[in-house]
């Protein structure tokens, strides 16, 4: 895979105090951006933010050590992009789980800058390798912004003669200090799927993890709210553009049985994923488009 040349980047893209870029783990071009409230690192491979830090926080997002910087390989952690099927291929089990977008190059197509803002916009095209396992005309967009929040657009437009049927979601790792001490508010009497079981429930009260968990919920309000006793910090999330949620953690066996995960490192990560998945799946006319949009922000517990 060919990567952008690191200084024509910056040359032509950079912004000094604001917007940098470096070759990162495998040569995977890498962004940084700043505002004064906070600062996020965004891979050009995948359109993937690795990071993001408030001022005044540590870390937001989880990224296992064990994560594989290879291309063709997802990267473990961050926020990856699923699209355009989220989770398994509806009728090829040989495909990559979760899409091909975030095993991708991204091209980059701006960056601009506020007092208040900081912000990239790359973008994936349909080509010859993508056509062979999803036969359509596409254009998707991303952009990746800082003001006192870390936001995500990611909007899909139909290119071809035909109409196209997809599923996508954000998927943002998110890092705790102990999975047994969080709670996730904004559930209550949401119904949701175990996707693990298929069986149908409802939310009673806040949501604690204490098994391995995969479940697509439909919140009665598009945000939510992860708290975290041990870091005394509250990230609140708010998204657009579907009505369901996915939350997941592997647990013990299935972080022993995947290889870019640590054995224990589901203690230290839960994700909370705004997703077009299930009945949400998203049809759209030639023409058409669709923004799927999430917001992340950091306070004090």
């Amino acid at each position: 895979m060919n990567y952008p040349d690191i200084a024509i980047l910056n040359q032509r893209f950079g912004t000094p105090g604001r917007i940098a870029f470096r070759a990162g783990e495998a040569g995977l071009p890498i962004a940084a951006l700043v505002n004064k409230a906070g600062s996020c690192e965004v891979s050009l491979y995948g359109g993937h933010v690795l990071g993001y830090r408030p001022t005044g926080h540590g870390p937001v997002l989880f990224l296992s050590k064990h994560s594989l910087f290879e291309p063709g390989k997802p990267i473990r952690g961050g926020v990856p992009i699923c699209w355009p099927w989220f989770g398994p291929h509806p009728d090829d089990k040989a495909q990559p789980v979760h899409g091909f977008a975030r095993l991708n190059q991204w091209e980059l197509r701006a960056t601009e800058y506020t007092s208040e803002t900081t912000e990239l916009r790359l973008a994936l095209t349909d080509s010859e390798l993508t056509r062979r396992v999803w036969p359509y005309a596409f254009e998707l967009t991303l952009r990746v912004w800082l003001d006192d929040k870390l936001n995500l657009e990611l909007t899909t437009e139909n290119r071809d003669a035909r109409p196209f049927t997809f599923t996508q979601g954000f998927h943002p790792y998110f890092l705790v200090r102990d999975i047994a001490a969080v709670a996730v508010h904004g559930l209550a009497n949401a119904p949701f799927v175990n996707r693990l079981t298929g069986e149908h429930g409802r939310q009673e009260g806040a949501l604690v993890i204490g098994a391995e968990t995969d479940r697509l919920y439909t919140p009665p309000e598009p945000r939510c709210a992860l708290l975290d006793a041990g870091l005394k910090r509250t990230l609140a999330l708010a998204f657009s553009g579907t009505d369901k949620m996915v939350v997941w953690n592997p647990w013990i066996e299935k972080a022993r049985a995947m290889k870019d995960f640590g054995d224990d490192e589901y203690t230290r990560m839960l994700c909370l994923e705004p997703a077009n998945a299930g009945e949400a799946a998203v049809t759209l006319a030639p023409g058409q488009r669709h923004a799927l949009t999430l917001s992340v922000q950091a306070t004090l517990a």
